[in-house]
């Protein structure tokens, strides 16, 4: 499995490994997560994004996705226009 040379995880991740990030985040005590709302039209956006790779991860910054949409101050880092 190719890692990511950033961060040394795998590239592809799981459903299971994605679940078992967005479980953790939930779980953490000060963490101001969206709503499910939001997450949910996040994730969507991300989903038609021509820079979402491997089901999880932005090209442009390496994150998996459902983990920055879920945080409250996430921010979409699609350069001089977010699109959420």
């Amino acid at each position: 499995m190719a890692k990511c040379k950033r961060c040394g995880i795998k590239t592809i991740l799981s459903e299971a490994d994605i679940e078992k990030m967005v479980s953790e985040i939930r779980s953490m005590k000060g963490i101001r997560l969206a709503d499910a709302d939001e997450y949910r039209q996040r994730l969507e956006i991300c989903r038609s994004c021509e820079k979402f790779e491997y089901g999880s991860t932005c090209s442009l910054c390496g994150c998996v996705m459902q983990v920055r949409a879920l945080l409250r101050d996430g921010r979409c880092p699609y350069p001089h226009r977010p699109k959420w």
